[in-house]
């Protein structure tokens, strides 16, 4: 899995269910484990943490391209704090995770591609 991979299975994750406050919740809204069978939204970080924990071939390397095309598009330096703002909303973080996703293919997968 490289980064690009990971950000678009946490915004696949983020597409089923988001929320905020933690980093995963059931279906009732009560916090749970990213990778707990019962959750059902996750936070940015969350979706993350759950996608890295589900796919053991998840490398250093993978979680760093996807942690730096992330700080390219989210200027706060907490993902939780970012996810966790009162005006926030599902589709926002999803253009982020879109955004990240497509910047990390430019820089990491295909580097020999990128117009810059």
């Amino acid at each position: 899995m490289n980064g690009s991979k990971l950000l678009h299975d946490a915004s696949v994750l983020v597409e089923k269910g988001w929320c905020q406050g933690a980093e995963a919740r059931d279906a009732h809204g009560l916090a749970t484990a990213v990778g707990a069978a019962d959750a059902a939204a996750w936070s940015l970080l969350g979706a993350l943490q759950a996608t890295t924990a589900a796919d053991p071939a998840t490398r250093l390397q993978d979680i760093g391209e996807a942690v730096s095309a992330l700080a390219e598009v989210i200027m706060d330096p907490s993902l939780a704090n970012w996810n966790d703002s009162e005006a926030r909303t599902k589709l926002e973080v999803l253009r982020v995770l879109k955004d990240a996703e497509v910047l990390a293919l430019e820089e990491f997968v295909y580097p020999e591609l990128s117009e810059s």
